[in-house]
């Protein structure tokens, strides 16, 4: 995942720099860029391997139902996994995202949930904007108007979608029994960059 990010914003960044000059903006939003564009992979997993999700994210809970520190090492030991390049396009392999964080939301492992409709469609829909983005920053793909617009709409779609998941979340108690610590890293830290990058998009 780490590779993953330094080479696509490492790349947007230099031609960027080699063909305009440096900007923080552009930085910042090539790296947003890149990790929505994973993320959107991620969610094609949560579209289209959602009854693995439910059965796996199931026994995860009952084996750390009272436990933050299960919890903790749940999470640990999916950043600590390895990937052979085998998995690296597996939704099944990727799915392990979503029964993960089912550990703090249970709404990615139920179809009915405003959660995984949002990410579902941010999938599909934001994939490409993502990438035309990335590089329509630094090379004219489009015209300015048009690239502009496209852009706006995307990252318009990803601020109401997070603010409104953001609501639901508490509203619908999804963070009971769950610590401040573990709710504030694992769904604020997490879910908190698609505040920052789309409002630096839209502007």
């Amino acid at each position: 995942i780490v590779g993953y990010l330094v080479a696509t914003t490492g790349a947007a960044v230099y031609y960027h720099t080699q063909a305009h000059a440096f900007s923080g903006v552009q930085a910042f939003l090539a790296f947003f860029c890149s990790l929505n564009a994973l993320i959107c992979f991620w969610e094609l997993a949560l579209a289209y391997r959602i009854g693995v999700i439910q059965k796996l994210a199931r026994e995860l809970r009952e084996r750390t139902r009272d436990s933050q520190a299960d919890r903790f090492r749940v999470v640990g030991r999916f950043f600590l996994l390895p990937c052979p390049p085998s998995k690296w396009f597996s939704l099944t392999y990727w799915s392990r995202v979503w029964w993960t964080y089912a550990l703090y939301d249970p709404s990615y492992a139920d179809r009915t949930t405003f959660g995984f409709w949002i990410d579902v469609s941010n999938g599909h829909v934001t994939l490409v904007p993502s990438l035309l983005c990335l590089v329509g920053m630094t090379f004219e793909l489009l015209d300015a108007r048009t690239f502009g617009v496209i852009n706006l709409l995307a990252f318009y779609q990803e601020l109401v979608g997070t603010v409104i998941y953001f609501c639901t979340y508490f509203a619908n108690g999804r963070h009971e029994g769950k610590t401040p610590l573990e709710v504030g890293v694992f769904v604020g830290c997490t879910n908190g960059l698609w505040f920052a990058g789309p409002l630096v998009g839209v502007w």
